[in-house]
């Protein structure tokens, strides 16, 4: 199943319009159905499938909100006009596969903490596009935010609201945890 995300770094979208797909997923996720059922404590069967959705649902929430993957993915970024030098969402990538400048392959070297970076030889590039692989992250707190929130999805499967305020369905203990692992754009 592919997966679009356009990525606007300006008020304008038409200034920078970037887009990442996901090719693929290859990781697994960091929760199992039976973990989850333990920590929300549930103990029959009947609500296993939905129970995995959530799963899902949770780490590709968390995902997002990190710009970061947690399972393993192959991934396409491709970007209007780039400068020399322009990173790579989603992170650690693993592998890079291609880097295409103007439809041509082109040279390039990775740079930063998690491969994420990418500094282009071929200048100035009107489209650049790049197929990369992320390694995902496995950490016990990411493990213990995808369990919290799946908690908060199985308790709360209907939308509801309290008196005249809606409840904020995020809970911020899961925040707390993902904020040392969320992406900062300067």
């Amino acid at each position: 199943m592919a997966y679009y995300r356009s990525l606007y770094f300006s008020e304008n979208p038409n200034d920078f319009h970037s887009q990442v797909k996901i090719n693929s997923t290859t990781g697994s996720e960091l929760v199992t159905t039976s973990e989850a059922k333990d920590f929300i404590r549930v103990d029959t069967s009947a609500d296993d499938t939905i129970i995995g959705e959530m799963i899902t649902e949770a780490r590709i929430w968390i995902e997002n909100y990190i710009t970061k993957d947690l399972v393993a993915k192959t991934r396409t970024y491709y970007t209007p006009f780039q400068k020399e030098r322009f990173v790579l969402p989603f992170a650690p990538v693993a592998s890079i596969t291609s880097v295409t400048v103007d439809g041509t392959a082109a040279t390039y070297e990775v740079k930063g903490l998690d491969n994420e970076i990418v500094e282009l030889n071929e200048l100035p590039a009107k489209e650049v596009q790049v197929a990369y692989t992320t390694s995902g992250l496995d950490d016990s707190l990411l493990k213990q935010a995808v369990l919290r929130l799946v908690s908060t999805f199985y308790d709360n499967r209907a939308e509801f609201v309290i008196g005249q305020r809606q409840v904020n369905i995020i809970p911020i203990n899961v925040k707390s945890i993902l904020s040392g692992y969320k992406t900062m754009f300067i």
